[in-house]
């Protein structure tokens, strides 16, 4: 009964009118299993049906054979013993005993020869209501005969005005024995119908509830509510089987209850259609192919039936439980294969080309056609492939590569030569798993003779590829293709603005020939040539990170950036967000930058690609440590590592694991590095020409730490002989210029001021703080006497006003030595405390310890409250943000790093701002104000805290 109150309620509203002197007729329909019984049990419990004589009968397929009025005899003369609600009519001549005709009698009805039967029951009828009110039940009332049912309408115009009621209990989904006399019937207006529906996913919870006796979780009622169609009696059946089996009622036993389900329903469906007409069947089969019954002409013209057999076929598959409650879908799909079987492998297999045709006919979308091309054996015709390329094309605009792919891989089946959709199979599998579009890449390059095209192929081949290990002869290919596209573009006639920058950004990244392998051109059968094509967005963020890797124009990098950004679609392929992040990060804007990462691994799906790992946890790794957040990129490296797992492809982790070579520095364990940095080996004819200047640099500072300072400024000048002739002028992309001239500095200073004026040229054209400060570091500890000291002023204000927090603290110390070099102690000992209390509060420990053993030296001490930040206890925002408030740092600077840190970690900057005193909380708060204004993002939290 779980469901059905408002059906009891209108039954029970039906005897309670009877009881009042009203004539009614209700006709309960329903599939088997839905409970109509138990329905008609409850209403006669019910107290409405109190006091009334109660009638009721079954008829069953045997009593419907029994010829005329059999379910009239079933319900007024039942054998065996009456029911103890059955008041047995007073034997007489009256009796319908001895009115109704016996058991056998089979003869037509006509209304000359049963009018006088009709006429004395009725008469009985309105005797006994005349007692009491009158209650006749029949159930399963399809199988009744027409005699019974020609009386039932006999009597409703007789028994007008009269304390009775008649409930007929009907099948819906089966032909009904006399379906001319139940039109009849129907038709009469005391006569109404009551649908019995599916149940509901309440109505489903409350019966697994008592099926299961405690709490469930709704999933398990939504999924027992969907694979059985709402159908009580299946429902009970498979909550049973599950209890039995031990399933407990939760996420697993939904699960459970899914699969378990849907087994169970094809196989009661397979039971159904084993029993019923090829044309059934064939219905049945079109149903599996199209995936629904709506429109059900479609599913006519498949199965090659009249529109009257396809409605007939689906009553049937939605009684057998292959469709959901509304009956428009399948419940299951294991209820597919079991529809299909029936009709045979010779009648299917034409059937996936009917259907495509025939949807296709009717304008469905193509990504519904295509699904039943991808069935289809064979050769495809000229219109199938035009159908799947555009499926394809609409699965890329919702970003669902995987679709695409599958698309454009029937079509090259069908069109080996095509460049063109060998191409785009190698752009859609790329962004799920790379390593496999790199064969079509180089199969797409080797077929195309045209300049430029080659060139656009190269582009999308080296971005969709970044982070995967290709081998030399392909990185030799894409270089090579690169490098002669753009002598044609820049000398030639044709110049290609969009795709020229496409190719000198890709170059950088890329590196040139002098970089890598020698270029060995790979070459194919050219086949044909296809549609060069270039996105917006894609073409300006190559051309904004072109401009930030060559050091341009800071402000027209980031512009670009953000219009690459602009973007929501996610047709776009995963490294247009990386390119643009990667611009933002040289430009300092840091929080831009890891918005960027964030929405890129969002656009992935909930489980980004190992590839779409890599690639944003290498950047944000190498975004965290160049801005002295050592601890967090430590974990982002092992976490982008970890990603990886156990396919020790080491070439995809160049820059996850010279970040973290390069934290295990500035925390003072160089050996460690080192080790660290043995597993990468020199991969830069694999990686890309940026990862190998990341290990470059980190290698050479490795050697430096562990007192080889030789061998250091070697691997610097390696370093920064690769950017140059990769082309990359960004001063900030590495500090190995830097490093080389304080190198120099202690041991031939000469050498390395042409270096540092080429640094400071490069660093005032590019115009961040961070590379203004960089270049006055580098030519402050080449510079004797005041003007040194100056310079190094100049450089830890220009870093004070950065992100770079690490490298502020290297100026602090390097100014600190500097004046203690000078006779300026004082002075020597205000910088060495900062150094050591910034340097210890971002986790770079070996130059922390560095500033304190200076400060000693200097006659200064730090603090107990300097040793805090070190002890690994607060995290590493909180280390940075303290590491200023306890090495002296101005309220200005403070305020502007717990500016920032709100941003990102609003309740770490809560923890850190009640570390401090009442005093200084004060103070940040005046300077905050003075800065932001009244408006700041952090001031409910600060103010709250």
């Amino acid at each position: 009964m779980h469901g059905r109150d408002n059906e009891l309620t209108a039954l029970g509203a039906g005897a309670a009118a009877a009881r009042r002197g009203e004539t009614g007729c209700v006709v309960l329909t329903a599939p088997p299993g839905y409970g109509k019984t138990v329905l008609l049990d409850a209403l006669l419990r019910a107290p409405a049906c109190r006091d009334m004589t109660v009638l009721r009968a079954h008829c069953g397929e045997a009593a419907g054979g029994a010829g005329a009025y059999a379910g009239l005899r079933a319900l007024f003369t039942p054998a065996g013993a009456p029911a103890p609600d059955r008041r047995e009519p007073e034997p007489g001549t009256d009796s319908p005993a001895m009115i109704l005709p016996g058991p056998g009698d089979a003869q037509q009805f006509a209304l000359t020869t049963a009018y006088p039967v009709f006429r004395r029951l009725v008469g009985h009828v309105l005797r006994l209501t005349a007692k009491r009110p009158l209650l006749l039940v029949l159930d399963d009332a399809h199988h009744c005969d027409e005699h019974s049912l020609r009386w039932l309408e006999f009597l409703m115009r007789r028994a007008a005005g009269q304390p009775l009621l008649v409930v007929l209990a009907r099948g819906s989904g089966t032909e009904p024995r006399a379906p001319r006399a139940w039109a009849d019937l129907l038709a009469h207006p005391a006569v109404s119908v009551t649908h019995l529906g599916p149940l509901g996913t309440d109505a489903v919870v409350s019966l697994a509830e008592e099926v299961f006796g405690g709490p469930v979780h709704p999933l398990l009622a939504e999924r027992v509510a969907t694979v059985t169609g709402g159908n009580p009696r299946t429902a009970v059946g498979l909550l049973r089987e599950l209890r039995r089996r031990g399933a407990a009622p939760d996420e697993a036993g939904a699960r459970q209850a899914w699969d378990l389900g849907g087994g169970m329903a094809a196989r009661a469906v397979r039971r159904v259609l084993d029993r019923e007409s090829p044309a059934v069947r064939g219905v049945a089969t079109a149903v599996a192919l199209l995936g629904g019954t709506q429109p059900p002409e479609r599913l006519a013209v498949l199965a090659e039936v009249d529109r009257a057999q396809a409605d007939e076929a689906i009553a049937v598959l939605r009684h057998a439980g292959a469709l959901t409650s509304d009956g428009t879908a399948l419940v299951h799909e294991a209820v597919r294969s079991a529809l299909r079987e029936p009709l045979g492998t010779e009648r299917t297999a034409d059937m996936p080309a009917r259907a495509a045709l025939l949807l296709s006919d009717a304008g469905r979308p193509a990504e519904e056609v295509a699904r039943h091309l991808m069935r289809m054996p064979g050769v495809l015709e000229p219109w199938m492939t035009a159908v799947l390329r555009d499926a394809a094309a609409r699965a890329e605009q919702r970003g669902a590569f995987a679709d695409a792919a599958d698309c454009l891989r029937r079509v090259l089946e069908a069109e080996p030569d095509d460049i063109e959709t060998r191409l785009g199979l190698a752009l859609a599998v790329a962004p799920g798993d790379p390593l496999s579009s790199v064969p079509l890449f180089r199969a797409a390059l080797a077929g195309t003779a045209d300049t430029r095209e080659r060139a656009g192929i190269a582009v999308q081949f080296a971005m969709a590829c970044l982070t995967v290990p290709l081998p030399a002869a392909s990185r030799a290919e894409i270089v090579g293709a690169l490098e002669t596209a753009w002598d044609a573009l820049t000398t030639g006639p044709e110049r290609a603005p969009h795709l020229r920058d496409q190719v000198a950004a890709v170059l950088l990244l890329m590196g040139r020939r002098g970089t890598g392998v020698a270029a060995r051109e790979h070459r194919g059968t050219v086949t044909a040539s296809y549609r060069l094509r270039t996105d917006r967005h894609q073409t300006e963020a190559l051309a904004a990170l072109r401009t930030a890797l060559a050091g341009d124009s800071r402000e027209a990098a980031v512009k670009g950036a953000r219009r690459a950004l602009e973007t929501t679609s996610p047709q776009q392929p995963p490294w247009l967000r990386f390119a643009a992040a990667a611009t933002l990060v040289l430009a300092d804007e840091t929080t831009e930058a890891h918005a960027a990462l964030d929405t890129m691994l969002r656009s992935a799906g909930d489980e980004p690609t190992t590839w779409v790992r890599v690639l944003t946890g290498s950047l944000r790794s190498h975004l965290l440590h160049r801005d002295g957040a050592l601890v967090d990129a430590a974990a982002e490296a092992r976490a982008t590592i970890a990603a990886v797992g156990r396919t020790n492809c080491e070439a995809r982790l160049v820059t996850a694991r010279a970040v973290l070579a390069s934290v295990l520095v500035d925390r003072g364990e160089p050996q460690q590095a080192e080790r660290l940095l043995d597993r990468i080996g020199r991969g830069e004819a694999t990686g890309s020409a940026l990862a190998y200047l990341v290990y470059l640099h980190t290698r050479a500072r490795t050697r430096w730490a562990t007192g080889h300072p030789r061998q250091a400024l070697r691997l610097m000048r390696e370093c920064g002989a690769v950017q140059e002739t990769a082309g990359v002028l960004n001063p900030v992309l590495t500090s190995w210029w830097v490093d080389s001239c304080l190198i120099l500095a202690s041991i031939r200073p000469a050498e390395g001021r042409e270096l540092a004026e080429q640094g400071a040229e490069r660093a005032r054209r590019w115009g961040t703080p961070r590379a203004l400060g960089l270049a006055a570091l580098a030519a402050g500890a080449l510079t004797p006497g005041r003007a040194g000291l100056d310079l190094l002023a100049e450089s830890a204000h220009q870093l004070s006003r950065s992100p770079a927090v690490s490298a502020y603290a290297r100026a602090e110390y390097a100014l600190g030595r500097a004046l203690l070099v000078h006779g300026d102690e004082a002075g020597a000992r205000e910088r060495l405390r900062q150094a050591a209390g910034i340097a210890g509060g971002c986790g770079a420990l070996a130059l922390a310890e560095s500033a304190r053993s200076l400060l000693v030296s200097a006659g200064g001490r730090m603090g107990q409250a300097a040793d805090a930040p070190t002890g690994g206890l607060l995290t590493t925002t909180e280390l940075k943000v303290a590491g200023l408030a306890v090495s002296g740092a101005s309220n200005r600077q403070i305020a502007q790093r717990l500016f920032v840190t709100v941003r990102t970690v609003e309740s770490h900057l809560t923890n850190v701002y009640r570390k401090l005193g009442v005093r200084r909380r004060e103070q940040l708060m005046d300077a905050l104000r003075a800065v932001h204004g009244g408006s700041w993002p952090g001031r409910p939290v600060l103010e709250g805290a």
